[in-house]
């Protein structure tokens, strides 16, 4: 499942997140800037930043780019595909 080789986390990791850690890497992985998943979740800006600092932690992973293609991998989100 480990498609681009970038998490390398184990996917019970995700596990260890938190309901909200969980919401804001959703946004995250939906390209959501803070602001506006501080929006979107009714939380202040360093709120969320303080959230995407504790996942990049908790999952080992080097930057917010590194969670986005964790959260695509664990099948966290789906997007539909481009035509």
């Amino acid at each position: 499942m480990n498609t681009w080789g970038l998490s390398g986390a184990p996917t019970d990791e995700a596990a260890s997140l938190n309901d909200h850690q969980r919401a804001v890497l959703r946004c995250l992985a939906r390209g959501l800037a803070d602001h506006e998943i501080a929006r979107v979740l009714a939380v202040t800006q360093e709120q969320v930043a303080a959230e995407v600092a504790a996942i990049l932690g908790v999952l080992n992973l080097r930057d917010r780019m590194a969670a986005v293609v964790f959260a695509h991998e664990r099948g966290m989100i789906r997007l539909p595909l481009p035509r």
